[in-house]
């Protein structure tokens, strides 16, 4: 510790090492049970769904509005669902990557199910609050006090932690007079229901709603899961009373435009970008489009996968002509 040092005395005082050499610092305590993975901009997500250009312009919209108090100015919680499929992950990858350009992104987490770093309840809050301190740079050592009062707080409840490391700091900061007016305050959760457990999805929503009714918590927050029951039983719960809205991906937003949108613009790359394989100009026939979209039912997931599955025919055709000419 004191390379080229002689006759030195040090009386008193405690050392705490670590393995590799001083004790982690609070802060590195949370990113250590945080999940990078679930960040909107994550390596482990690339190339993440969002939307195509000029499609989902309606829901699009109408969610900026929420955010920015245009609309439901009272809605605190906005709650987007629909099936499999249906575009949701992609409408808020789009929605995160907007505020995050213009460092109006307070956080986000995206749960995958197929992910054990992010496909259940544990790093949701050390991850939000990590990203908190990041963004709100202030915030840090309001952060790093709680753990260090108390350090058994990574280990406890859902509600303790939401508590001491974001709405405690957090009111902390707004007493001081540091909480910068205009700062960010959207925070993204998508893939509700894929946390594993579904008792703990209701509880990220009790717990939500508890800090609001409590706290006077000024913060929004934007989630994204299929309509799944639980989830539905618990946005209907008393707790939850007068702090959502919801919007639905159905035929109120007619996706059935935005599919035929996505597959011409899909199609017209594909046959500018391989016009080695000689694909003609007429194909696919407009009867073959609107077949894709009428089996698509709304969902983006049905046409982009089908439609893909055509373009690699097209090309084993190709190959299949050209081995027996």
């Amino acid at each position: 510790m004191f390379p080229g040092c002689q006759n030195v005395a040090i009386t008193g005082g405690n050392f705490n090492m670590s393995m590799n050499g001083l004790q982690p610092s609070a802060f590195k305590k949370l990113l250590d049970i945080s999940a990078p993975n679930a960040l909107y901009d994550s390596e482990a997500r690339f190339d993440p769904p969002k939307c195509h250009p000029k499609t989902r312009i309606a829901v699009l919209e109408y969610l900026m509005g929420w955010i920015f108090g245009r609309n439901d100015p009272e809605a605190l919680i906005m709650w987007l669902y629909g099936p499999a499929g249906a575009g949701k992950s992609a409408i808020l990858q789009t929605i995160a990557e907007w505020f995050a350009e213009r460092n109006s992104l307070l956080a986000s987490f995206f749960f995958g199910h197929s992910d054990p770093t992010r496909n259940h309840i544990k790093p949701l809050i050390p991850t939000i609050a990590c990203q908190i301190a990041i963004t709100i740079p202030e915030l840090k050592l309001y952060v790093e006090g709680a753990i260090e009062r108390d350090p058994f707080l990574l280990n406890k409840s859902l509600a303790t932690q939401f508590q001491l490391l974001i709405v405690t700091p957090l009111q902390a900061l707004t007493a001081s007079g540091n909480l910068k007016p205009g700062s960010p305050r959207l925070i993204i959760i998508d893939g509700l229901d894929e946390c594993e457990d579904p008792k703990m999805q209701s509880m990220i929503l009790r717990v939500i709603a508890d800090a609001f009714r409590s706290q006077n918590l000024r913060l929004i927050f934007l989630i994204a899961s299929r309509p799944e029951r639980n989830i539905h039983q618990t946005f209907s719960s008393t707790p939850l009373s007068g702090l959502w809205r919801s919007v639905v991906l159905d035929d109120t937003y007619k996706p059935d435009n935005d599919i035929h949108l996505f597959l011409m613009d899909s199609f017209r790359e594909i046959r500018t970008t391989h016009h080695d394989y000689l694909i003609p100009e007429t194909w696919p026939s407009e009867s073959d489009i609107d077949t894709l979209i009428r089996k698509s039912s709304g969902q983006f997931i049905y046409a982009s996968q089908v439609g893909a599955l055509m373009i690699l025919t097209w090309f084993c055709l190709f190959w299949a002509f050209a081995l027996l000419a």
